[in-house]
């Protein structure tokens, strides 16, 4: 389940939710291995760094990897993670970034040790689009290697 941590109002009023919501459907599109879900959530022109570094260039990209991530067999298709919020800035009021901390969920729903292989931190920039919805812009997913 998503969480927020430690977060100020910084911004519009209600758009902390309204981005923590986008964080909450981004953690429920990757457990329930979605990639229709997920690419939604993503503007057509997107750029993101996935978990392994790769740059991905616009929406129809990504969601083929997606789709090969999540498939039965692929390497995130037995995957269950968690988001923390640890972070969230507006740059102005239609353009905001947020930083989630990624764990893995054990089969107990107990997030993982200081070991976790899928612990990263996921950066979201996000944009209003014409509707008024938040879009991912641009996304990292830079994983935390433990000292």
């Amino acid at each position: 389940m998503t969480t927020v941590r430690g977060l100020e109002e910084t911004g519009p009023s209600g758009g902390e939710d309204e981005v923590a919501e986008v964080v909450a459907r981004y953690e429920a599109a990757f457990n329930e291995n979605s990639a229709g879900a997920m690419n939604a959530l993503f503007s057509s022109d997107t750029v993101f760094v996935n978990f392994s570094g790769t740059l991905v260039f616009g929406a129809d990209h990504l969601y083929q990897a997606q789709s090969f991530v999540f498939a039965e067999g692929g390497p995130l298709a037995d995957i269950t993670v968690s988001y923390t919020i640890e972070n969230i800035a507006f740059l102005t009021p239609e353009v905001a970034v947020a930083h989630a901390r990624q764990r893995s969920v054990g089969s107990e729903g107990q997030e993982g040790d200081a070991s976790d292989p899928m612990e990263g931190i996921l950066m979201m920039t996000l944009m209003r689009d014409a509707a008024g919805q938040w879009r991912i812009r641009m996304a990292q997913n830079t994983p935390v290697i433990a000292p």
